[in-house]
């Protein structure tokens, strides 16, 4: 089960799809390569939208009954990890995957 919050399951989604199109384009032949392209575009989408994203000042809420205010922040994230903060996991990983799978 992936749990997320506002837009952070485009992550995962840019992931499946440019995985999907990379291993079409490229074929079998360079199955390594195909993933660890998917992993870095993944990680530079992730990065990039979730600062773009996450960097709102928000708002300050008040509730009526209390008087009390809030501040409500944007919170783009996978399993309460920030959106941009997997930028640098899937790049990792797409280095790991390649220097594994590419011996």
């Amino acid at each position: 089960m992936i749990i997320w919050s506002g837009r952070g399951i485009l992550s995962i989604l840019v992931l499946l799809i440019s995985l999907v199109l990379f291993i079409s384009v490229l074929g079998q032949h360079y199955f390594h390569y195909a993933i660890s392209l998917a992993f870095f575009g993944t990680g530079v989408f992730s990065w990039v939208m979730g600062r773009k994203w996450n960097s709102g000042e928000g708002k300050i809420l008040v509730d009526q009954k209390t008087g009390q205010e809030f501040l409500v922040k944007p919170n783009h994230s996978i399993f309460w990890i920030k959106m941009q903060y997997w930028g640098p996991v899937f790049i990792i990983l797409g280095l790991l995957l390649m220097f594994i799978m590419g011996h």
